[in-house]
């Protein structure tokens, strides 16, 4: 029997390392879930998928499963949550309003900041939604966990609503650190310039652990980020909830943090790799995928700080970098955190 607040079933649309990680956790509390996903990841949905958390026993992940959108039957009351990197927004948004009506709930589980907007076109009760959770997913039939899970919840553009509590007590339930906020937007801004530097590890070929315990490495990724953060304070545009709501991602105090050395004696080169986080960009490249949503990180820096004559060598260099790298299907490393600072260094000194 489900409880009253699990009584809504659950499609997970781009069933990839996070969207099993999620489904497979609502899936263990109770929930009823549904999966779309690539043919490959849905038919080992339908076999079977471990789900493998840090510190716990394997989670066996097998569940219903399509491919697209027209082979759902819409349920009254279906929440679908969205988990597709943001250059497929556009497109599954207009499969599934062909399936659904506007009064369909639409939370974007995603990184980015557009996806809301996109949804927005054709349904009425969308959800912004941050998410801090690691999943690596190098083959179908397993995923890792390594570390995280939090999730804020919140009306788009703003605000909070019965529905927005009622997903994070189901998200609370299966495992999860969720919150309810008013200013998630915000906070997915503030994610954004994190996530600016998923294209510096990706180029380097490091996992965020070894990335964090090299001295070049935290400048690189410093100066990444206080280029996003000028632009973003210039734009006038809030990247942390005002002064006393609660925030996952406090993006300055971080920021600011990578000054520091790293600490003594760290691990990360020694890691297993059951442990490691790998950004999801990085895991596109290893699989081989040929699209990426650095346009919608790092270009949104350099978009707006083209629009407001701020020069953003960093963010340019690693957009063009990791758009050749997509195109010509090159593997990393490319360059060394050392290196590559160096070549941003010169690009800026050459404007």
């Amino acid at each position: 029997m489900y409880s009253e607040s699990m009584e809504n079933r659950y499609v997970i649309f781009g069933a990839g390392a996070i969207g099993i990680a999620v489904g497979g956790l609502l899936l263990r509390a109770g929930a009823r879930v549904t999966f779309v996903a690539r043919p490959a990841f849905a038919e080992a949905l339908r076999q079977g998928v471990t789900l493998r958390p840090e510190d716990e026993e394997d989670i066996l992940v097998r569940g219903d499963a399509v491919t697209r959108a027209d082979e759902l039957t819409p349920e009254s009351g279906d929440i679908i949550i969205l988990t597709v990197k943001s250059q497929a927004t556009g497109e599954v948004i207009r499969d599934l309003s062909q399936v659904y009506d506007r009064s369909t709930c639409v939370v974007c589980l995603q990184n980015g900041i557009r996806n809301e907007a996109i949804a927005a076109l054709k349904f009425d009760r969308v959800y912004a939604a941050l998410v801090f959770l690691s999943a690596v997913q190098l083959k179908a039939e397993l995923v890792m966990m390594p570390k995280g899970r939090v999730i804020a919840i919140g009306t788009y553009p703003e605000g909070v609503d019965e529905t927005a509590r009622r997903i994070c007590e189901d998200l609370a339930r299966a495992g999860f650190d969720a919150i309810t906020s008013a200013h998630t937007m915000a906070m997915k801004w503030g994610k954004l310039v994190a996530n600016l530097n998923n294209a510096t590890h990706t180029i380097v070929d490091y996992w965020l652990e070894r990335g964090m315990a090299e001295e070049e490495m935290r400048d690189l990724m410093r100066e990444v980020r206080e280029e996003g953060l000028r632009v973003l304070d210039a734009a006038g545009v809030a990247v942390e909830p005002p002064e006393g709501e609660p925030s996952p991602i406090p993006i300055r105090k971080s920021t600011e943090g990578l000054r520091r050395p790293p600490k003594p004696g760290n691990e990360a080169m020694e890691m297993p790799e059951e442990k490691r986080t790998l950004t999801s960009m990085l895991q596109d490249i290893y699989l081989g995928r040929r699209s990426h949503e650095a346009e919608f990180l790092n270009g949104e820096i350099v978009e707006l700080g083209r629009k407001l004559g701020i020069p953003t060598p960093y963010n340019s260099t690693l957009l063009e970098i990791i758009d050749r790298m997509f195109d010509e299907g090159l593997r990393p490393p490319l360059y060394t955190p050392a290196e590559l600072h160096a070549f941003v260094r010169s690009l800026a000194a050459a404007s």
